[in-house]
């Protein structure tokens, strides 16, 4: 049965409770009388699960563990019922410089290691929601906003892929390409591809000084998608066309 009291897990003079699922409920206040006389670093096991209101744990070693082998149900769930104030699901909080507040390790093959699912309003009234954000705080801090790595080698797939109107709005390829406004899954054709879609006037707008560096290599190629290439030789501005012929656009 459920009883309203509260069960502290220090309340077991020190000793580790462990809780098998199953069975029927224990009562928390059975539960606490079952552990009173536990030795300090024993260990109480109850068949069944352990009701009640609350449950603290303040410990100098791993305080919880939770694990289990269903397929269906998940190890933990939190969940925040209020409908308005400041309470969260979940407060992580780590004191230590030296390490993550989290970690997180997964083995999925079609899913995400995180996900996070935004319910938003149809109203359009989460307009300033978001479904992750980020505060760097404390004025003169260094911290990298968003950092990604693949120290066991490179990723055959995508580093970042913002997929939005049935297209890859910006993408960034495992080999480093970026491609902005590519069809889905398509390969960006240089370090950055940019594709003009119908809606938009142009396909690239810069408000300020285009600098273009000269060449550390003549182009020579014919490139099979048509058109040509601009570049910069000896000061000099150039376009070489798709037959080979170089125009000097503009002297050094």
């Amino acid at each position: 049965m459920t009883v309203g009291r509260r069960l502290f897990l220090g309340g077991f003079t020190a000793g580790a409770v462990t809780l098998v699922a199953g069975g029927s409920a224990t009562a928390a206040h059975a539960a606490q009388a079952a552990g009173a006389g536990a030795a300090e670093g024993a260990t109480t096991t109850f068949d069944g699960p352990v009701v009640a209101e609350r449950f603290r744990a303040d410990s100098a070693v791993n305080a919880a563990f939770f694990r289990t082998a269903s397929t269906t149900e998940h190890a933990l769930t939190a969940i925040q019922a209020g409908k308005s104030g400041g309470g969260v699901a979940a407060n992580i909080v780590s004191d230590n410089p030296g390490m993550s507040a989290v970690f997180v390790r997964g083995t999925e093959k079609a899913h995400g290691t995180v996900k996070v699912t935004h319910t938003g309003h149809a109203d359009g009234s989460d307009h300033k929601a978001s479904a992750l954000s980020i505060d760097l705080r404390t004025p003169g801090t260094a911290a990298q906003g968003i950092y990604l790595t693949a120290e066991d080698g490179p990723t055959r797939g995508n580093l970042i892929c913002l997929r939005n109107n049935g297209r890859d709005d910006f993408v960034v390829k495992g080999s480093g390409r970026v491609g902005v406004g590519m069809d889905v899954g398509a390969e960006p054709w240089s370090q950055l591809h940019v594709v003009q879609r119908p809606s938009v006037d142009s396909a690239l707008r810069v408000d300020g000084v285009i600098r273009v560096v000269d060449t550390a290599s003549v182009p020579t190629g014919v490139d099979s998608h048509g058109g040509g290439a601009l570049y910069a030789e000896g000061g000099a501005l150039k376009w070489r066309g798709p037959r080979g012929t170089v125009t000097t656009i503009a002297p050094a």
